[in-house]
């Protein structure tokens, strides 16, 4: 049984605003500001318990995170570990130090061109079906 009391719809917003004033205007995930119309109120799936005030974005990607992680192959035990280290690994590789480009990255030119020519490859087809 989860401990708390459980608040109506009708408090979100008065508990979100005040969390958000707690919080210096922050997302208490990413640290960066957040004004009160972005933010939402976050909690637990597994427990209901409310926890902070985050971006939409942060607290949408958070719950993508929990709600496959298991899926993925990824335990219990792993997520905190895995979790600490993406800020550090992100960081670090976010200049490309191997001098290398995997197979399957395209440019923005690239994905361009491609798009063009699957476009101009549907309109011949269509043009032919209507003769």
């Amino acid at each position: 049984m989860t401990k708390g009391r459980r608040i109506t719809h009708r408090e979100i917003k008065e508990i979100r605003q005040a969390q958000v004033a707690q919080q210096r205007s922050r997302c208490a995930l990413c640290g960066l500001p957040v004004k009160v119309d972005d933010a939402v109120l976050d909690h637990c799936h597994t427990t209901g318990a409310v926890r902070a005030t985050l971006h939409r974005s942060c607290n949408a990607l958070l719950g993508k995170i929990e709600n496959n992680y298991r899926r993925l192959g990824v335990s219990d035990k792993m997520l905190p570990a895995f979790l600490n280290g993406c800020a550090g690994y992100l960081q670090k590789h976010s200049v490309n130090r191997t001098g290398l480009i995997h197979p399957t990255h395209r440019t923005a030119e690239e994905k361009r061109l491609l798009k063009n020519e699957r476009a101009r490859k549907r309109r011949k087809l269509a043009k032919k079906a209507t003769r």
